[in-house]
């Protein structure tokens, strides 16, 4: 199967090229261990993210915002 990437910027194709040059491979075989590579990674889903976790500090001087003003009141 044949597959055309319609809009590719030439520095992106550049770099595509120079990777494959590297590697010595054609840059059809580059692209085909990219996308190869990409399709076998699992997909995440959204409730499998981890969740943020907010890290609070302090420095010196005064704070024009409270936390619960950013956040809301409760979180």
């Amino acid at each position: 199967m044949d597959v055309l990437i319609r809009g590719l910027s030439p520095e992106t194709k550049t770099a595509l090229v120079e990777r494959a040059r590297r590697r010595e491979r054609s840059l059809q075989s580059e692209l085909l261990d990219i996308l190869e590579r990409a399709a076998a990674e699992p997909v995440t889903q959204p409730s499998e993210r981890r969740a943020l976790r907010l890290v609070v500090g302090r420095s010196q001087g005064a704070s024009l915002w409270r936390r619960d003003e950013i956040y809301g009141a409760g979180q």
